[in-house]
């Protein structure tokens, strides 16, 4: 009980502690907002200032409007006294107008101040956009969570109780404890089944734990008050050795700890622990043997998949959070540009701010696709005849624009007929992805090699490119979901591409290798 009590307060301390960083961060990025807005507001009304004061130069006596006051030199205020200590100019900020104060010389002399005030571009609705979207995220972060939970709790729930059932009595129960056909419960029945087989066929199977603990498909062994293991099964020794001590488990100190003091203090407890050397998490339950004086049986349920699941779950959440604060602030920026100050834009600068608005919006959308397809659930591919060469030449074609615009050289070398059965949405989506990579990394006037040929039973893919190559680091992280290997070079990229390339190849039975010289160039070469 009090197990479960610590269990449910560290998950909600996580909860609380990711909440208000997630809270923060939202924050934190709405006051960056407002503060470009203010940067914008501040430049525009500095160009007009000064415009202003080119203008008194020339005519002294020429009117403005109300918005602008033209200062003597001998005015007492914080803005000037700020101008005449060494700043080259004033900014004022109310809850709704700025004001901005410059000098104004006329032949290196000193003549008056401008001064202008003007309303504040209102944040409002794009703050409105951002705190809508980020709760509308935590909002359907929390309802996957309380699903997960929900389901993993009923889990936990049906599961002790088939193997509560299991404990009561092993040779005789029914182990059709529900008509649910997961595995577990399918498991369980095969379980009782053998179990009541060896039961009949071999009375000393019946009596002896020793033998009965063979049944078992998962780690258990049995060890005494002096850290002596009596006995394992086939299980633990395929995954741990065959040993007569404790001492299998000295790289593990807190593994070990927690076994000891059930040798002192004799008790039925669970914890669930990392096991670093065969990257590995275990649930490990000790459970006194009644039966058998001063014996303790240890069962070990792996539950990698499940702690790797929500890890995965966590850093992807984290990873998407992140990649759509950019292009949102952006869109928002020039738009708020738009929207504010098109009358005094220039055609020219208000079509390259609408160019990066589209700009930023295809990135989103690219980026939305690429996670659709990274969250896509496996399922039965559908096969058909495919001409390799013809599909490297159709995913070729669609990028002939970037390829003229970067004066690339494309070399192919195919055998003929490269035909074999595929999915056809997954083998263009590999492909373009690798061909895609390879046009933004190559440099204007690079070259690219591609080639595509038959061995034996397999087809072999390959592209090469001569940019500016990886590191031993890069090249062991640049298929991890979001990673990039320079930033800078590739910030339209979603850092998707080869993750998605991975899975669908493991999805398709293939393989991806990669080979790079730094500073000369990199290799993929995928086998089918």
């Amino acid at each position: 009980m009090k197990t479960k009590q610590l269990n449910s307060k560290f998950k909600i301390s996580k909860l609380l502690i990711f909440s208000g960083v997630y809270i923060l961060t939202t924050a934190v990025v709405i006051i960056f907002l407002n503060q470009h807005t203010t940067a914008i507001d501040t430049d525009n009304l500095m160009v007009r200032a000064y415009a202003v004061s080119d203008i008194l130069k020339k005519n002294p006596d020429t009117k403005f409007d109300e918005s602008v006051i033209v200062l003597p030199t001998n005015t007492d205020s914080k803005a000037v006294d700020n101008i005449k200590n060494g700043a080259k100019f004033t900014r004022t900020l109310t809850k709704t107008d700025l004001t901005i104060t410059v000098p104004n010389y006329q032949e290196a002399v000193l003549k008056n101040y401008v001064q202008i005030t003007r309303q504040r571009s209102s944040d409002n609705a794009v703050n409105t956009i951002i705190i809508i979207f980020a709760a509308s995220i935590y909002l359907i972060w929390i309802f996957q969570l309380y699903k997960s939970a929900k389901k993993l709790h009923q889990f936990e729930i049906d599961t002790i109780a088939k193997i509560k059932n299991i404990r009561r009595s092993p040779l005789t129960q029914s182990y059709l404890i529900s008509e649910n056909d997961d595995k577990v419960t399918t498991a369980l029945n095969h379980l009782g089944e053998t179990i009541q087989h060896q039961a009949e066929s071999s009375t000393p199977a019946k009596k002896n734990l020793y033998e009965f603990i063979e049944l078992f498909e998962f780690p258990i062994f049995i060890y005494d008050i002096k850290g002596t293991i009596r006995r394992s099964n086939a299980s633990f020794k395929n995954e741990f050795a065959d040993t007569k001590n404790l001492d299998i488990f000295s790289p593990y100190s807190d593994v070990l700890q927690f076994l000891v003091n059930k040798m002192l203090k004799p008790g039925q407890q669970e914890r669930t622990f990392y096991f670093e050397h065969i990257n590995a998490y275990y649930t490990v339950n000790v459970r006194p043997i009644q039966a058998l004086d001063h014996r303790l049986m240890v069962t070990m349920i792996d539950v990698t998949t499940y702690k790797a699941t929500t890890l995965a779950h966590n850093d992807f959440i984290a990873n998407v959070s992140h990649d759509l604060k950019t292009p949102l602030a952006a869109i928002a920026g020039f738009a708020d540009i738009l929207a504010n100050d098109q009358e005094k834009l220039a055609p020219d600068a208000a079509k390259k701010f609408a160019k990066h608005i589209v700009k930023e919006t295809r990135r989103l959308s690219k980026l939305v696709a690429d996670t659709l397809e990274m969250t896509r659930q496996p399922k039965h591919l559908k096969k058909i005849k495919l001409d390799l060469a013809g599909q490297i030449d159709d995913v070729l074609t669609n990028f002939e624009l970037p390829i003229i615009e970067k004066n690339l050289m494309i070399t192919r070398q195919y055998q003929p007929k490269l035909y074999f059965k595929s999915n056809e949405k997954h083998l263009y989506a590999i492909l373009k992805n690798l061909i895609e990579n390879a046009i933004n990394y190559t440099p204007d006037g690079g070259k690219i090699f591609i080639a595509a040929s038959k061995q034996s039973d397999a087809l072999i893919f390959s592209i090469s490119d001569n940019g500016p190559g990886l590191t031993a680091i890069e090249e062991s992280r640049i298929f991890e979901r979001f990673y990039r290997a320079d930033h800078t070079r590739d910030s339209e990229g979603t850092g998707l591409g080869l993750a998605i390339v991975k899975k669908n190849l493991a999805e398709l039975g293939g393989h991806i290798d990669v080979v790079s010289v730094l500073g000369k160039g990199t290799t993929f070469t995928v086998t089918f």
